[in-house]
């Protein structure tokens, strides 16, 4: 029963992150507290889901984003870093950055609150940046780095099979968000009861991920939004449709890519580009994006990564 509440909030809560990355760049200070002139919602949500975080030293989470942070003790709001303007893809799975900042910014008025007592929690959630661990320590699967990933995945483990919460149901009501398919690969079956915040379920047996208990949340966006889109009706004026450019074939083949590049490559006034998602690519994309909408009666579609 209560599988179904914690998955309930994570997509609701999911949605609302990826929805305010999209909107613009997100600074997570200024987003997690409201404007008082906002006028609360006509009707009262139901209870938020209490939700406990675990401390874990910085190394496990924003030790990876700020490296001169040697600290043991966990981080707070106070020291809680942005995240790097200039960190192209790895932006891409930062799902579990924006899921943590929004619980220690703490709010009234969320789907989610943070709780103190882990005996009055309905979840927990589990602040280990495993896919940042991947693209950091790991990326190249060959490197003496990825010892770094693997060790952390270890430690992790065994201060987590120490807690009689996670004794008490076996990690079925702890949170991970794991939306790097090789996130957590060196002991992933060892989550296999526990919720996972993932982007597909590709790579993985049934048995270690599912839509039954898992969540499949999107990627963040990369590129920069398009911030001077403010007239009352933004769709009927637009004269451009724009989707991010990247590789045509990929997994299995690319099946959808490229069924979509045959519906839409045939028409006069559609511009259809393949493309890599490379960190110049990235930069190069927030210019087409203001071109293309100084380009009339033209459709610009780019792929999405």
């Amino acid at each position: 029963m209560y599988e179904k509440v914690i998955l309930t909030f994570i997509f609701v809560f999911l949605l609302i992150i990826s929805y305010s990355i999209f909107i613009g760049t997100l600074d997570i200070r200024s987003y997690f507290y409201q404007s008082p002139t906002l006028q609360p919602a006509p009707c009262k949500p139901d209870p938020p889901l209490r939700v406990y975080m675990y401390d874990l030293p910085p190394r496990f989470n924003v030790g990876m984003i700020t490296r001169r942070n040697t600290s043991e003790s966990p981080v707070t709001v106070r020291d809680f870093p942005r995240w790097p303007g200039n960190w192209g893809l790895k932006k891409q799975h930062s799902v579990e950055y924006w899921m943590m900042g929004s619980l220690l910014h703490d709010g009234d008025g969320g789907e989610a609150v943070r709780v103190s007592d882990p005996e009055l929690a309905d979840a927990f959630f589990v602040p280990f940046f495993s896919s940042l661990s991947f693209n950091t320590h790991g990326h190249t699967m060959t490197d003496p780095a990825t010892e770094i990933d693997r060790k952390l995945q270890v430690d992790l483990m065994e201060f987590l099979k120490k807690s009689k919460y996670w004794q008490r149901s076996k990690g079925r009501d702890h949170v991970f968000p794991m939306t790097h398919p090789n996130a957590f690969r060196f002991l992933r079956n060892q989550l296999n009861d526990t919720i996972q915040v993932v982007v597909d379920f590709g790579r993985y047996p049934k048995g270690m991920s599912n839509l039954n208990k898992d969540v499949v949340s999107p990627y963040v966006h990369v590129v920069d939004s398009y911030t001077d889109d403010e007239p009352q009706d933004p769709y009927e004026i637009r004269s451009t449709l724009l989707f991010f450019r990247g590789r045509t074939f990929r997994k299995d083949e690319g099946i959808v890519r490229a069924k979509l590049m045959g519906i839409l490559s045939g028409y006069s006034d559609v511009h259809y580009e393949r493309s890599v998602a490379t960190g110049a690519n990235i930069k190069a994309e927030t210019h087409h994006h203001l071109v293309a909408f100084l380009m009339p009666l033209r459709v610009t579609v780019f792929q999405s990564l």
